[in-house]
């Protein structure tokens, strides 16, 4: 993995300061109109990209894509709100709400401070997939419209690239 310290909270002019979304987890990277459900494809709730994990791997750990507070955790999504005030979901599959759970495990507590590239979550996205879900990991800044994507669909990435930039 990569130091992901290196790149968060880098200033590019007084007052105004960077926020570097890393990447959670290895895959390929998509764009969000890519994404098979319409709420992610639309940007309805904020601008993004997604990672397809790597077909071949049985389990894959999420890692923190920014540092802050994990104000909303499920077992199939999660909710970082950086110290800027953003908050960063990351979405594990499209509709997995309801699998209640199966096929996660969950490695820290909601309220607690994450720091970048910290494990958050488990998950199986080949059992996913044979289940009937797909397991594309959409990595979303709520209610900010635009983002500056650093990588593009297509490219392959790995934990603690820079997936965007606010």
């Amino acid at each position: 993995m990569r130091d992901p310290e290196t790149t968060l909270g880098s200033h590019t002019a007084p007052n105004q300061m960077t926020l570097d979304i890393i990447t959670p987890m290895p895959g390929t990277v998509a764009s969000l109109d890519s994404v098979p459900d319409p709420i992610f494809a639309a940007g309805t709730l904020g601008g993004g990209l997604a990672v397809v994990p790597d077909p071949d791997r049985d389990h894959v750990t999420l890692r923190a894509p920014v540092s802050g507070v994990l104000t909303r955790l499920m077992p199939h999504f999660f909710v970082i709100v950086t110290e800027s005030g953003v908050p960063v979901l990351t979405h594990l599959g499209v509709d997995t709400g309801r699998l209640d759970g199966q096929g996660y495990s969950v490695h820290v507590k909601e309220g607690q401070h994450i720091r970048v590239g910290q494990r958050v979550t488990t998950y199986a996205p080949r059992e996913l997939a044979r289940l009937g879900f797909d397991p594309v990991v959409p990595v979303v800044a709520m209610r900010i419209a635009a983002v500056e994507g650093r990588m593009v669909p297509g490219e392959p990435c790995e934990p603690g690239d820079v997936l965007f930039r606010l």
